[in-house]
């Protein structure tokens, strides 16, 4: 009985002790969080990688205080933004050019956070679109006007593209010179083109809007964006096969880009799985971040994180390949304040 009581006092003593740290531990736990002040950074995004953006600070104001006030417009707006120096970063899915970098006040560092498909979506009911490459070139062009000559019944096209500088715009243009010469001694490839034919449609929830609300139209737009009724062409790739841009087609393509020192590089006509593909970057300056180094640290760190390709996947996006991952947070260190 005695030594009953023994233990069963030890038992308890043990337990008071232990919950006893648990409390401390939890107090410690809520009172770093109290004390951790909220950090605030601006930005803009191009409205293909949007979502993606929103998504990734939403789940850092929950677990690391960081917040972010971000604006959306196209890739070249984003990045001309930047250069004022009137904001912490931006996004934009056509890589900055070499002049650009050098009008950046305080410098600039280039990280690739994700990659995405740019679609070609229609809304032709019925219609199992596949395309040549010529025949994608061909619609834009002007020359194929109605659903009939591609294969499906009688619809006339009206041909649907972006507004302003738009890096989605320079990813489907550059695509469109590697495939058709036509397209590459005509319109040609950038931001922004002279464009034979169309409707001008504002980004890509514009995009998206238009092509549900009419009947024939045909545009581009990343393919987080594609919901149903709308349908997306095949497109023929360099080895003669018709792919849409499903996850694995995509990915292959974004496994064959290469980047250089500055982290930046494109494939507008890669040799492997869906043909139009590009990387989504966000743009840092490269010094004079004051405060807002760790902020903008902690939060390049989850982004290009498991966790954070994976919320960026469940919206439909492509997740970087491992070693683009490892480039972007060996380069975190050149973060200066």
């Amino acid at each position: 009985m005695f030594k009953s009581l023994i233990k069963t006092s030890r038992f308890k003593l043990l337990s008071s002790i232990v919950l006893a740290l648990l409390s401390s531990c939890s107090n410690s736990a809520e009172q770093k969080n109290q004390d951790r002040k909220p950090l605030v950074l601006n930005g803009t995004s191009s409205t293909f990688g949007l979502q993606a953006y929103l998504r990734w600070f939403n789940q850092l104001a929950v677990n690391e205080d960081i917040y972010a006030e971000i604006e959306s417009m196209g890739s070249g707006k984003s990045i001309s933004t930047l250069l004022k120096g009137t904001n912490d970063f931006a996004g934009t899915d056509d890589p900055p050019s070499s002049e650009e970098v050098k009008k950046a006040p305080k410098g600039l560092l280039a990280f690739p956070v994700t990659a995405g498909a740019i679609a070609i979506a229609y809304n032709a009911p019925g219609c199992d679109l596949r395309l040549r490459r010529s025949q994608l070139a061909g619609i834009f062009l002007g020359k194929i006007d109605n659903f009939s000559q591609v294969g499906c019944n009688d619809l006339p096209i009206t041909v649907l593209h972006r507004a302003g500088k738009s890096g989605s715009t320079e990813s489907f243009t550059s695509a469109l010179s590697s495939m058709d010469q036509d397209w590459k001694n005509g319109p040609g490839n950038g931001r922004l083109v002279n464009w034979p034919i169309g409707l001008a449609v504002k980004g890509s929830d514009g995009m998206a809007t238009a092509l549900n609300s009419t009947p024939g139209s045909i545009g581009y737009i990343e393919s987080a964006y594609v919901r149903e009724p709308l349908q997306v062409a095949a497109l023929e790739n360099r080895q003669g096969k018709f792919l849409r841009p499903t996850q694995e087609a995509a990915s292959a393509a974004v496994s064959t880009i290469r980047l250089n020192e500055r982290l930046v590089g494109k494939n507008p006509d890669p040799n492997l799985g869906y043909p139009i593909v590009t990387l989504n970057w966000m743009l840092v300056p490269a010094r004079g971040l004051g405060n807002n180094t760790v902020a903008l640290r902690r939060s390049l760190e989850f982004i290009l994180s498991s966790q954070g390709q994976d919320d960026a996947e469940r919206l439909g996006y492509v997740p970087l390949p491992d070693q683009v991952r490892e480039l972007g947070l060996r380069q975190l260190s050149r973060l200066k304040r």
